[in-house]
């Protein structure tokens, strides 16, 4: 069987073999950095001859391939945007499924969306709505996605589509008219720069459903205080409540990612 060990300090990541039969461990991808060593679950293929790993390694997260020794066949996927995770491998299309964010030039990427690449690195393609935040679940034959979709000012929805983005059924859209017949509205995105004048931050603004644009409000800057966990919603979820609740006390509210 395989698992992953860490360090105390964080600094070393370790994806082990062990042969019961003969009590033995075996390091087969080792990785280490001076600050931080980030993770997620590493994925068995072709019976256990291959190993699809994450890795933040050059500074973004993504995908690499290795065989069972702990050779780096190749990389999966490169450039300047975040995989997340693993929604899916069709083994017999060597096709891997995964959502990831920022790969949309002029779309916030905080919105997560579901792409597919073949095993040795080609064929990236998006196959979710684009200017959406995609919560989605893969059937386990990688064959079916459901993605569920929104945005901070947009009610829900969930679709039905195949492994090539073709969309096969609209299953439900979520119906916010009560809250809306009590006074509810949606918040406002914005972007911002950072303190170097060239990076957009992306934030959320929560007002009073009574805003009167004559009056002042004071300020609330909600924050999270981990580097890696941010506190700005992308999607409409009941998770955005505290920040409404808050809103309705006569503040404005802001979340900024950090």
């Amino acid at each position: 069987f395989y698992f992953t060990r860490q360090s105390r300090d964080h600094k070393r990541l370790d994806i082990c073999f062990i042969d019961d039969s003969r009590d033995t461990c075996k390091i087969i991808i080792s990785e280490k950095i001076n600050t931080y060593v980030e993770s997620r679950d590493f994925k068995l293929i072709n019976n256990g001859k291959e190993i699809i790993q994450w890795s933040e390694r050059d500074g973004w997260a993504h995908l690499y391939l290795y065989d069972s020794n702990g050779t780096l066949k190749n990389r999966i996927t490169s450039g300047q945007f975040h995989v997340a995770r693993i929604a899916g491998i069709d083994e017999a299309k060597r096709t891997v499924y995964f959502t990831a964010n920022g790969k949309e030039e002029g779309i916030n990427p905080y919105y997560s969306n579901l792409y597919s690449a073949t095993l040795d690195g080609g064929n990236l393609k998006c196959l979710t709505p684009k200017n959406f935040d995609n919560k989605v679940n893969m059937s386990d034959d990688a064959k079916y996605f459901v993605t569920n979709y929104s945005r901070v000012d947009t009610a829900p929805k969930s679709d039905l589509f195949d492994n090539t983005g073709r969309k096969i059924k609209e299953m439900e859209t979520t119906d916010l008219s009560s809250l809306f017949a009590m006074g509810y509205k949606f918040p406002e995105t914005f972007t911002v720069k950072a303190g170097d004048g060239i990076t957009d931050l992306y934030g959320v603004m929560y007002k009073p459903f009574d805003f009167d644009s004559s009056k002042v409000y004071p300020i609330i800057e909600y924050v999270y205080p981990g580097p890696q966990t941010e506190a700005v919603n992308s999607s409409w979820s009941k998770s955005m409540n505290r920040v409404d609740r808050l809103a309705q006390l006569g503040f404005i509210v802001v979340t900024v990612g950090n």
